[in-house]
């Protein structure tokens, strides 16, 4: 097993950021999602970016993958996924409804008390957008004009935690989303 899979590209910050936590993780790149030889892991995160095809290819994978996606959060895994940076995105890949829109700023927000908050390093975040979302998920985190800059979900056993904070999450939310999870394949 390893804890973390990152979908996208390789990039040494995350490995840095990883390496610091003591936390297993392994980068897959588009065209290894779905082989049956991945290991179970904790938590799938995919970074920034995702759906922009200047910065990643791996939006088609992500669709194609839609119901695997599913199946590892209904299994215990916590799914944590970032902005996409285009002007318009739904989610059709996730299995609750949730829409993201484009702004890009430093933002003020106000956070609730669920413990996925800890994603946050300071009240006043760098954000790409926000999200609207659909039936399921609690808004964790609004910016100062009500909007949702980060949400969860409960699925199955899992837990679904999107957000349009661009910044890396906390090493505190990471240690926090690997203690929750169960291994699971994807």
């Amino acid at each position: 097993m390893t804890d973390i899979a990152l979908i996208g590209s390789r990039t040494f910050l995350f490995e840095k950021l990883f390496r610091e936590l003591g936390a297993s993780y392994q980068f897959l790149q588009a065209g290894i999602l779905g082989s049956p030889f991945l290991p179970q892991y904790k938590m799938i995160m995919i970074p920034t970016g995702f759906a922009n095809p200047q910065y990643s290819e791996i939006l088609p994978a992500l669709r194609r993958m839609r119901s695997k996606i599913a199946d590892f959060v209904k299994k215990g895994g916590v799914l944590t996924v970032f902005g996409p940076m285009v002007t318009h995105h739904e989610y059709e890949w996730l299995p609750l409804k949730l829409k993201y829109f484009c702004e890009l700023g430093q933002k003020n927000v106000v956070q609730s008390q669920h413990e996925c908050c800890c994603l946050l390093c300071t009240s006043t975040p760098e954000c790409d957008g926000y999200l609207l979302p659909g039936e399921g998920f609690e808004v964790v985190v609004r910016d100062e004009k009500n909007r949702a800059v980060l949400v969860a979900a409960k699925f199955g056993e899992g837990l679904i935690v999107a957000t349009t904070v661009h910044e890396f999450p906390a090493a505190r939310y990471i240690n926090w989303a690997l203690s929750k999870a169960k291994p699971a394949k994807i």
